[in-house]
């Protein structure tokens, strides 16, 4: 599985269970990562100063300072806040993935999951900062810069934070719009059809997403149809009509 021609990207894994992290050391290891581990907060925040990792992967539930407050000090640091996080928990209710997306999670996984799966989505999030294609994507006053992979909405223009996952869909969105999306072919595009993936995952994301435009009235462009999936609208008429 490892990469020889692929520079090793360092991983940092958080979590206070000794027999995940021998797990998780083992997985990595063997697709060609090299892993790091800390299990506790605290810890953590001593290696990510020392180590700068590639990306982390961090548990909810830990003594002290639990893997949410974790998160938030991390986008809160402008040192840290371009390192990607993947929550990996066994808590699965969707008010938890929504928490962490809006705090800035980049991918939420839940425990038990199949090592693959966590490698696949683990190098997706890798790639995504790496292989953006040139060009921009304008509908009215919301830019999207596929290169920089940032989005620029309202005058004056503003930066929307989005986390890696919410960007991509918009990006397919955008690309692509005016047609009706399934969740189906929402999950191939934005996680390569991985099977641990269901549409309830992409309704989430979605709702994240719509949430993070609705400043600037774009949100209502997300179109719901009903029993078929997401239709993203390019008509200016549709931020107009939204405004009060």
């Amino acid at each position: 599985m490892e990469n020889k021609d692929r520079p090793t990207k360092k991983i940092l894994v958080v979590d206070d269970i000794p027999d995940f992290r021998e797990l998780m050391m083992d997985v990595l290891d063997r697709a060609g990562y090299q892993c790091i581990m800390a299990d506790n907060a605290e810890q953590a925040r001593l290696m990510i100063e020392e180590e700068r990792p590639d990306i982390i992967l961090l548990d909810w539930v830990m003594p002290g300072v639990s893997g949410v407050e974790l998160l938030r000090y991390l986008k809160a640091k402008v040192t840290y806040a371009q390192i990607p996080i993947i929550m990996v928990t066994a808590r699965d209710s969707e008010e938890d993935r929504l928490r962490v997306l809006e705090i800035g999670a980049d991918d939420y996984i839940v425990k038990p999951f199949k090592p693959p799966v966590l490698v696949a989505r683990i190098q997706a999030l890798l790639n995504q900062g790496t292989s953006g294609a040139d060009g921009t994507i304008r509908m009215a006053d919301l830019l999207l810069d596929l290169k920089e992979q940032t989005v620029i909405a309202g005058m004056p223009p503003a930066k929307i934070d989005l986390g890696r996952i919410a960007f991509r869909i918009l990006a397919f969105f955008m690309t692509n719009p005016d047609v009706i999306h399934g969740r189906d072919s929402v999950l191939k595009q934005v996680w390569g059809g991985d099977d641990k993936v269901g549409g309830r995952t992409v309704d989430v994301y979605v709702r994240h997403l719509r949430k993070a435009l609705e400043p600037w009235g774009h949100h209502h462009r997300i179109e719901t149809v009903r029993g078929s999936g997401y239709r993203f609208s390019s008509a200016a008429e549709v931020v107009a009509n939204a405004a009060p």
